[in-house]
């Protein structure tokens, strides 16, 4: 069984998979990790799976799976489950499929998970020079989000909603997770923490392509994100049952 499974959501990510994956190969073979990849297509309209399935012979060390859901697609939360219930790693990593986090650090990652860690994530905001690729805009709302968990759940958090997490699989699973948009990303963190699991921080940076930010609807995400927020609130202060 594999130590690690690497989930890679993918929505029309054709143009993208060749180069990621064989980067991901080669920082896979370099630092010697024992990994799975799910690929998970989420009813993709181009030929996702086709060069998924080319790569599949090309990146052997990365031990390709892929699944697909022709279900009425959910959202990214919903797909991240999904894989979840594939996975057969004792550590998942979450990872975007455009190649924009900074995978090169996976062996720091893995290094902290084998010494405890239940979560470890990228901070993009460590360092001014880490957040420089991230839209004004993002960086609006980030770090609104990151007042409120401090106001609301009294944790100074640098970085709860970067989506390049690994995660101590069977900890998440017991602990579960409900979301299906992206609000699923700081439902991990947050309740990893509460649940006193160890969240382990590190620097990194990520890149941002238009596709990419168009995807993100600021009026449709913010109810997720709100939502996780509040139930974090409530759970803290022995109202509402979160796990």
């Amino acid at each position: 069984m594999a130590e690690i499974t690497i989930l890679i959501p993918c929505k029309n990510e054709a143009p993208r998979l060749p180069d990621l994956l064989e980067r991901l190969d080669r920082v896979v073979i370099d630092a010697d990790l024992d990994c799975e990849t799910i690929v998970l297509d989420d009813a993709s309209d181009d030929d996702t799976v086709g060069v998924a399935m080319d790569l599949q012979r090309k990146c052997k060390a990365l031990n390709i799976r892929i699944i697909r859901r022709f279900e009425t697609r959910r959202g990214y939360g919903a797909l991240i489950r999904y894989g979840l219930a594939y996975a057969r790693g004792r550590y998942c990593l979450l990872m975007a499929a455009d190649g924009a986090h900074p995978i090169e650090s996976l062996p720091a990652y893995v290094a902290a998970a084998r010494k405890g860690a239940h979560l470890v994530q990228c901070s993009r905001y460590e360092t001014e020079e880490d957040s420089t690729d991230i839209p004004q805009r993002f960086r609006l709302y980030q770090a609104v989000y990151r007042l409120l968990v401090r106001l609301l759940l009294g944790w100074d958090i640098r970085d709860p909603t970067c989506s390049f997490k690994l995660v101590d699989r069977i900890f998440l699973l017991a602990i579960g997770i409900g979301q299906n948009s992206t609000a699923v990303v700081p439902e991990i963190t947050l309740k990893v923490w509460m649940a006193g699991g160890e969240v382990v921080f590190i620097p990194g940076r990520q890149s941002f392509r238009e596709r990419g930010i168009s995807q993100f609807r600021f009026l449709r995400e913010a109810m997720g994100y709100t939502y996780v927020l509040l139930r974090g609130c409530l759970h803290r202060r022995k109202v509402w049952p979160w796990f």
